[in-house]
């Protein structure tokens, strides 16, 4: 175990956080203690804490070797916080912008790192206890490059395992996976639509139904204005649904409502009908905060090509103006053309029949659209394309 720890010149690699080159070989036999505020307090020094979550070092490339022997290891404590705080570094990787030539390197060099251990992680989905099984599906989301391997092996679990959590983790991991399928692989989002549609119609637990409808979303092709039969219908009666009354969270993202409620938002405005949108936003129980992410939604829905709905998304409010209302950061504008269009201003009316929306200050609609963000204005511009 840790044959090679002591000789390797962990200085001559390169940055680690706050250059204490010299405590990485303890640090990383420290994560066999049996004292687990010891284990995490050297889990954030060597793979990044709090801010610094998942950041990657020079170091790391050499560090996760000896995280897989720890998980390898029978009777190893502290795995599943372990697997937690490597999908840190998977996450990181995923989604890394523009980074530096020696970046990008270093992010290649940690994903394979990572990447070494698939069979490990595997092996603790198959036999590790709850926490293990989740957090194994945590970081198997990040393993990009195997979906052909992971994808029929996930759904196949699905099916087996009795637990209620793992099997919602299992599909929050597929709808990464499916995600991030390139153009060469999209054939694997038709072979599997099947086994995904079923679970959205005939699967017993209500939770898991919704955690396929959200995978089954990822299904929907770029560019084709409909989904033809790759979804179930069900799919957003689902999503709409779970918007309104949300059920027991059963994934880390559902913990935080607010959250949960625009990644639904986000999946429903992937859909080529606005219908379930529209209703959303007639409800008479939805909030003004709720309404202006339906807005949003709508607008992204109608405006937005599928291919970069991603960073619209990536768009953030304003923390500053926030006690003033719904702010984003800065301004663009849509082509003018694009106003033209039957679908756009039926929404638009809905939008400014919608009272909760403008229950709070926005620049939303100038901020992603050129649209002003009065609402008498904003329905005289309508009136007038509609004339």
């Amino acid at each position: 175990m840790f044959s090679n720890l002591d000789s390797i010149d962990w200085k001559g690699l390169g940055y680690h956080t706050y250059m204490r080159h010299e405590e990485i070989p303890k640090a990383i036999r420290d994560l066999l203690s049996p004292d687990e505020v010891v284990r995490e307090e050297v889990r954030g020094f060597l793979l990044g804490a709090q801010q610094d979550f998942g950041d990657i070092y020079d170091t790391t490339p050499r560090i996760i070797p000896f995280c897989l022997e720890v998980l390898a290891m029978e009777g190893a404590p502290g795995k599943a916080e372990l697997m937690q705080q490597l999908s840190g570094q998977g996450m990181y990787i995923a989604e890394a912008g523009v980074r530096s030539v020696h970046m990008m390197d270093l992010c290649l060099r940690t994903y394979a790192a990572l990447r070494a251990g698939l069979d490990v992680y595997l092996n603790l989905l198959e036999q590790g206890d709850r926490d293990e099984r989740v957090a194994a599906c945590e970081l198997l989301q990040y393993l990009t490059d195997d979906p052909e391997r992971l994808i029929p092996m996930l759904l196949e679990r699905v099916d087996r395992d009795t637990d209620e959590a793992v099997q919602v983790e299992l599909l929050y991991c597929l709808k990464a996976l499916f995600a991030s399928l390139e153009w060469p692989r999209f054939p694997l989002k038709h072979q599997f639509a099947p086994a995904l549609k079923a679970l959205v119609e005939g699967h017993s637990s209500p939770r898991v139904r919704v955690a396929a409808a959200r995978a089954s979303v990822e299904l929907i092709p770029q560019y084709r204005l409909r989904e033809g039969d790759s979804i179930s219908p069900q799919v957003q009666d689902l999503l709409a649904s779970e918007f309104l009354h949300p059920g027991l969270p059963m994934h880390w993202t559902e913990d935080y409502p607010w959250i949960q409620q625009i990644h639904l938002v986000r999946d429903l405005a992937r859909l080529s009908d606005p219908a379930p949108l529209l209703r959303l936003l007639a409800a008479e129980e939805i909030t003004a905060e709720q309404a202006h992410l339906l807005a949003r939604g709508l607008l992204c829905q109608a405006i937005v090509n599928k291919a970069h709905q991603r960073s619209h998304w990536q768009q953030i409010k304003s923390f500053e103006k926030s006690k003033e209302g719904d702010y984003y950061l800065r301004g663009s504008a849509i082509a003018a053309f694009q106003l033209e269009r039957g679908p756009v201003r039926a929404i638009l009316q809905a939008i400014v029949a919608a009272d909760r929306v403008w229950e709070r200050p926005t620049n939303l609609f100038s901020y992603f659209y050129g649209l002003p963000d009065s609402r008498d204005e904003l329905r005289r511009l309508v009136e007038g394309k509609t004339a």
